[in-house]
């Protein structure tokens, strides 16, 4: 349950999975993505699937549907449907391939750039209401500590998958942009 009285994100075998960090982080999650889900649709007019693909593109710049679908962390059949639809409304096109003419790859408008642009602003606002009850201090603890738990839970993946751990982590500040494998 606790270390020094505290919640430890583990618990004992007496406690109930209020006391798991992987139930407190779901659970974070999905308040997160609630709260982008009504701030997005309503002032953009986009889903939370949209936009995530739009936003992961963006720091991609070009990328086959494969790539995005998994830095995006969902399935290439759900990612093929969001991205036809995003296309059908101008915010992403696609290419040819120049080094596999069978692939396509995918790249935003400038019209989609436009509107990741906006978001991303609003974005960032709509976070700084959620981080509100931290200091900065705490804040880039916190994102150092999620580093920590990604590049932890990466290896456990990894372990629980049967593949071999890389010798050493990602640089700092590239860890957030790994494939979940």
């Amino acid at each position: 349950m606790a270390v020094g009285g505290k919640i430890d994100g583990i618990g004992d075998q007496d406690d109930d999975i209020r006391y798991l960090f992987s139930y407190n982080l779901q659970r974070l999650a999905s308040l997160s993505s609630r709260i982008a889900l009504l701030d997005i649709k309503q002032d953009f007019g986009i889903n939370i699937h949209d936009w995530r693909a739009m936003a992961v593109l963006d720091f991609l710049e070009i990328a086959p549907l494969q790539t995005l679908a998994k830095r995006a962390g969902v399935q290439k059949s759900q990612m093929s449907r969001t991205v036809s639809a995003l296309e059908d409304r101008g915010f992403i096109e696609r290419d040819i391939n120049p080094e596999d003419k069978r692939s396509v790859h995918l790249r935003l408008t400038q019209t989609g750039r436009d509107l990741v642009a906006k978001i991303l602003a609003a974005s960032r606002d709509r976070n700084r209401q959620m981080l509100q009850n931290l200091s900065d201090e705490e804040r880039c603890e916190l994102m150092r500590l999620m580093e920590k738990i990604t590049v932890g839970s990466l290896d456990y993946l990894r372990a629980l998958k049967g593949e071999s751990t890389p010798n050493r982590p990602p640089p700092p500040a590239t860890i957030f942009e790994t494939e979940i494998l």
